[in-house]
Parts: structure tokens; sequence; C-alpha cells
């Protein structure tokens, strides 16, 4: 039987499931909304109704259709329904870019119309509720419910197995809420032939997929990665791939839909990039920074107190852990967490690595290990919970730190980061980041500094919202370090 024989690459490839239809998705954040509008409309009425005279009772109606009516049209504008099976930075974005469009289309009546101003404010304000009730809903649903159904994932197959298309089908996988499930690769590299990259089949060459309607059939849609390697143009490529979808890669952590835009030059696809000067949001960032972190300092108090009385009757040694961390150049600062670990727990990690290889390998490619021995029992709760890196604040407010950026790294660990700490150290370290909120203890090293250089390359203040509010969701759910 040859390498190549169909039925070879059919045996290699996991059994297609039927996915939800395109359309599914879009409609069921729709009857989402409309079930959650319906409900938020509900609570207003019951509660903040007026109950006397009957023209500001109708007044009061008019606003509470107005505001609600507004949400799904002005979010089906921007195609919000459209992106079921899409990462929701991008649905952040245009829900964002809605509500800003339901203030200008509301602002200029409130101008102009003296008599109508108490309607167009109370209309405004059910609206951005509506937004962001309907906003946590999408989340919910499309984390929740889709993300975990693999029907709903579009299987797609990765057309090149190099080092770039193992780290978008590593990310599919560990990210389900893309929508989309890997199913193998096609290589032109005969090398790769019937091995497995990042856990799928490397199945054939490209041109398989044309000669072979039935190994075309175990995937919807094609994803083109490294294009580079595939020695033709994307166009060329692009036409021997028997799928209407064919998603081309440009670069691995480069650029983001935030900042990215295409454009139709008579035929030519071009890619708009645009870079945002860095300064004035630097400064906002640094001011929120300030009145953030004096404001949790102060809130968290009490509970700082107990856990480093907890952390004296847990385990012999200090209360706080200070260490060496890197701050671009060649500055360094001293990062304060609550001690989580044994005295002499650098002298305990030798010993384990010398004569434990598993463990040396794990720690080799993760920097950390599942099972730390080094950890006390208290530490485990307070890794868990994320509740060890609260001296971090002060960290923030003496300027050492942001509240969201690129990891801290270690000084040890620079020649590992490599030519990527030129950007890394352009942006002060975070108490939370892109990569704490993109698989935390599961990434790599390699994946973290990677997802450190797409961070700092496309940081904004929408970016910083997105990981403040997953930071927040993974810390109620317990999913700590």
């Amino acid at each position: 039987m040859s390498k190549l024989d169909p039925e070879v690459v059919i045996d290699l490839t996991p059994a297609k499931k039927a996915a939800i239809p395109p359309l599914a998705p879009g409609l069921l954040l729709a009857l989402s909304d409309g079930f959650v509008l319906a409900l938020v409309g509900w609570a207003l009425n019951h509660f903040f109704a007026p109950d006397t005279a009957p023209v500001e009772a109708e007044a009061w109606q008019r606003s509470l259709v107005t505001g609600l009516m507004l949400v799904p049209l002005v979010k089906s504008v921007f195609g919000i329904y459209t992106l079921g099976r899409f990462d929701y930075m991008e649905r952040t974005r245009r829900t964002f870019q809605a509500a800003f469009l339901c203030c200008a289309v509301l602002a200029v009546p409130f101008i102009v119309m003296d008599g109508f101003r108490s309607f167009f404010v109370e209309a405004l304000s059910i609206a951005l509720l509506g937004f962001a009730t309907t906003y946590v809903a999408d989340l919910l649903l499309i984390q929740g419910l889709l993300a975990s159904a693999l029907d709903w994932r579009t299987p797609v197959v990765i057309v090149g197995a190099g080092a770039q298309g193992a780290a978008i089908a590593e990310k599919l996988q560990r990210l389900p809420w893309l929508g989309m499930r890997p199913v193998g690769f096609v290589d032109n590299d005969d090398s790769l032939w019937q091995t497995r990259v990042s856990g799928l089949p490397v199945i054939g060459p490209v041109d398989l997929l044309a000669k072979s309607p039935a190994m075309a059939s175990q995937a919807h849609a094609a994803i083109v990665a490294d294009m580079g390697r595939h020695g033709c143009e994307v166009t060329e490529l692009v036409r021997k791939l028997p799928f209407k979808q064919v998603y081309c890669v440009l670069g691995e952590g480069n650029v983001s839909a935030v900042d990215a835009t295409y454009h139709n030059l008579h035929g030519s696809l071009a890619l708009r990039v645009s870079v945002r000067p860095p300064t004035g949001y630097l400064r906002i960032r640094r001011a929120m920074d300030i009145v953030l972190s004096s404001i949790l300092l102060v809130l968290v108090a009490p509970l700082m107190l107990g856990l480093a009385v907890a952390i004296k009757l847990d385990s012999p040694g200090p209360v706080m852990f200070r260490q060496k961390r890197w701050a671009g150049g060649k500055q360094t600062f001293d990062l304060l967490k609550f001690r989580s670990m044994h005295i002499n727990a650098e002298e305990h990690l030798q010993q384990l690595l010398e004569n434990d290889p598993v463990a040396r390998e794990e720690y080799m490619t993760y920097h950390k290990l599942t099972v730390d021995p080094r950890i006390t029992p208290l530490g485990r709760f307070l890794r868990k919970t994320s509740l060890d890196e609260l001296p971090q604040l002060w960290n923030i407010l003496m300027g050492d730190m942001s509240l969201i950026g690129p990891r801290a790294y270690m000084p040890k660990e620079l020649p590992e980061v490599g030519a990527s700490a030129e950007v890394i150290g352009t942006v002060r370290p975070g108490l939370t980041g892109y990569w704490q909120v993109s698989g935390r203890h599961r990434t790599t090293f390699q994946e973290r500094v990677s997802m450190d250089v797409f961070y700092v390359r496309n940081c904004g203040l929408l970016f910083d919202f997105f990981i403040l509010c997953k930071t927040a969701v993974m810390v109620l759910k317990g999913d700590g370090s």
C-alpha cells in the first residue's frame, strides 16, 4: 500500500462530526440577546417605572422600548451576530463601537431638542445597560455552551506543519471559543507525512486534498500557515484547496485585528496596519494604575493582614517573598509576593531536578511544576486564588509594575527570551497579562514570550479592558497558576 494511499489517510484522520450550520451561532446569540433584553426590560419596568401621572408613565415606556430596541439594531449593523465563530476580542471591539454609535445617535436630539432631553437620557442609560448585559451573556454563551460543544466548532485542516502551523493547532485546541477544531495537517515536505504534529496527523501533500474528496470532506475550511513555506503564491495555493473558506495567517502574534483592516486595491489584497503612538496611552494607563492600586490597597488591607498572620502560623519563614525581576534594559526591581513556598525553596528545586528527570523536563518546558513539593499547604490555596500576588499592588503604586502588562521575567530568563526582550522591555511588567488569561501554566515558556510580544505590539485601552475582564473570570473560577 502506498504511503499516500487515501485509505491510509482517512484512517489517520478523526471522523468528522456534523457541525452546527454557520448561521446557527448568530441566531443563538440573537435569541440570547432577545431573552436577556426582555429580562432587563421587565426588571426596569418593575422596579423603576413611575406610578404617578399617565404622561410620565407613557414617556418612561417609550424610553424603555427605544433603549432596548437600539441594542440589537446597532449590534447587527456592526455584524456582531455574524461573529459566532471568532475571537471575542473582536466581539469586544465591535460592541464598544456599537455602544459609542448609540451614544452619538442619541446625543444629536439631546442637544437640539430641549423638551425631550429626559427621554434621551433615559433611553441612552437603558441602551448602555442593555449593551453591558448582552455582552456578558454573549461571552457566557460562547465560552460556556458553544465552546464546549464539539459540533459547533468548524473542522479545519492546517496547510503547513511547520512551527507556525503547530502553534496554530495548539492554540485552536487550547482555546475552543475560537470556534475551530483542527483535524490534521497537509504539507509538501514528505519527511513529515504520516507523522504527528501537535497530536494531529500530517496526512500528505497539499494536492492530496484536491485528489481525494473523501479526505477533503473531513474538514469545512483550511488555515494556511507560514505561506512562504509552500513555494507558490497565495492565490495559486488557495485555488488548490477544495474549500469555500480559507484563512491565511500573515504572522504569529505580530498583527491584530484591532490595528489592521483589509483593502481591495483593484483586485490586489492589501492589509493596512495602523501603528498607534503609545505615549498618550501609557500616560492614561499610569494614571489608572495609581488610582486603582491605591483604592485596592485600602480595600484589601484587612485581607492582607489576615493572610500575613495565616502564613506565619502555617510554616516558618518570612511573610513576604522578594525576588529580583527585570524591568527593561538593565533595570531590575524587587517583586513582592506573599510567601507560598518553604524556606530554602531553590535548594529543594535543584535537588528535585537532579533526581527526577520527568520533573526536570517539565520545568525546562514550562518553568513551572504541576506538583511542586516546595509549596506550603496554605501556599497552594494562595496560588490557586492568586491571593499571593496582592502585595504587587505596592509595586504598581511605586511604578515598578502595571496592572496589565507582560510577564515580570527573572534576569536569568533573559537568554531564553532572546531578541523579544527588546520589544517586551518597552512596557512595564503587569500583575496580569495576555498570557495569564490565555492558558497560564498550560502554556510553554516560548508561548508566553510570543504572547507578551503580541500584547506589547497591540496594547491599548480596549485590549487592557478585555484582559481585566478575563482575569476577573479566571480568579472567580479559581484557575490560578
